[in-house]
């Protein structure tokens, strides 16, 4: 199969969703695939190639509070996951946490802007200028996002990556690898031809594959929220090449991220009204809400902290049978791919917390409803710490 990276025709279509990004990055150029997974996977191997690392082990430090994906996307590229722990009260990496998982194998660092939230990313970007390694950001769930300096996401890192695939900002299928220097453009033309996409499953079996991986991670966190982490990890990484025909995919229909781009803004207004609803009923109960979206512009999920985690699953569960969506996500993944990395903060905080839909699928009645039930059922679990007023 022809690689979509020499695919003119995606570029002249994508025309200008690529001078927007560009524009609002000062980024140089932009690569199209399938998924963000495929991005990410290209992004490795160009960190690969910069530091010189092909032939020696490299190692990538990612989040441990994430999807699976990148770290299976760097397993693919024959780059070592390696786990950096978080801000309690975020979820994202430090600056600090990461400088602990350095060592001369890493080629890159990448920082996901995890439900929208971002951060001020240049001490990190300077430190990984000193160490020589590649910076990505990953704005999977933070596109249209601003840093705290009101510049754009995706304008900090050597390479960022970006996904418009279900549950997703815009939901148009595709990922996106921005480059942002001349340099960076000429090692990934050298990579995409000595690395072409191979052969790919069929949407169909894409589908089935990616349902199973998904019922597959949700039964092992079961297991991991009881702490038999060893035992999930060696299973886990045994049957990852199983799943392999997920990561490595093309761009099909460039057109429907054309058509889906105009509605970004009018996405992106109706997520935030509906984080600001969901704020006005929830602003004092037995949680934290990591409510860094009123700067950043951009709410994935409204999320809360509880303070409740022995009774969370309980809490969660009555509020799905209330009728709404509600997830746990993420569990540590340095504890799917690699225990030794232990991120304790990650754990405590993937315990905690809870995250509630503000998408174009709910609307404003709709989450007025499941704040109420949020707090009818934090009032019922946690006594006295929770005032049902408002309703």
């Amino acid at each position: 199969m022809t690689s979509v990276l020499e695919k003119p025709e995606t570029h002249r279509i994508l025309q200008p969703v690529e001078l927007d990004l560009l524009r609002q990055t000062n980024g140089a150029a932009i690569e199209w695939f399938g998924r963000a997974a495929t991005a990410l996977y290209y992004a490795y191997k160009i960190a690969q190639r910069v530091v010189r690392s092909i032939d020696r082990e490299s190692e990538v430090i990612l989040p441990s509070i994430s999807c699976a994906t990148p770290a299976n996307a760097a397993l693919l590229a024959g780059v070592t996951p390696r786990f950096a722990d978080v801000d309690p009260a975020t979820g994202m990496p430090t600056l600090q946490t990461v400088q602990q998982r350095w060592n001369p194998n890493t080629c890159a660092v990448v920082f996901i802007h995890l439900f929208g939230q971002t951060a001020d990313l240049r001490p990190l970007a300077e430190w990984c200028r000193e160490k020589k390694i590649l910076l990505i950001e990953d704005i999977a769930q933070a596109l249209g996002a601003r840093l705290p300096d009101g510049t754009s996401v995706g304008s900090v890192g050597d390479l960022s990556v970006y996904s418009f695939n279900p549950t997703k900002i815009l939901e148009c299928g595709g990922g996106a690898l921005l480059i942002h220097s001349s340099e960076l453009t000429s090692v990934s033309t050298e990579v995409s031809a000595a690395a072409p996409l191979p052969r790919e499953i069929t949407d169909a079996d894409a589908m089935t594959l990616g349902l199973s991986y998904r019922n597959l991670h949700h039964s092992l966190v079961t297991l991991l929220r009881e702490r038999a982490i060893h035992e999930v990890s060696s299973a886990f990484l045994k049957l990852q090449p199983a799943f392999r025909g997920l990561y490595l995919r093309g761009l099909k229909n460039p057109a429907s991220l054309l058509n889906a781009w105009p509605r970004l803004q009018d996405v992106l207004r109706h997520r935030y009204v509906s984080a600001e609803t969901y704020d006005a009923s929830l602003s004092s109960g037995p949680w934290k809400r990591l409510n860094q979206w009123h700067e950043s512009g951009v709410c994935w999920r409204y999320s809360l902290l509880v303070d409740f985690p022995d009774k969370l699953v309980r809490f969660s569960e009555a509020v799905r049978r209330d009728g709404f969506h509600v997830s746990n996500l993420y569990w540590p993944v340095n504890e799917f791919f690699r225990p030794s990395d232990e991120c304790p903060n990650a754990d405590s905080f993937a315990r905690r917390i809870v995250n509630l839909w503000v998408d174009q699928t709910v609307d404003r009645e709709w989450v007025e409803r499941c704040a109420e039930s949020v707090l009818r059922n934090a009032e019922r679990l946690h006594p006295d710490s929770v005032t049902l007023e408002a309703f």
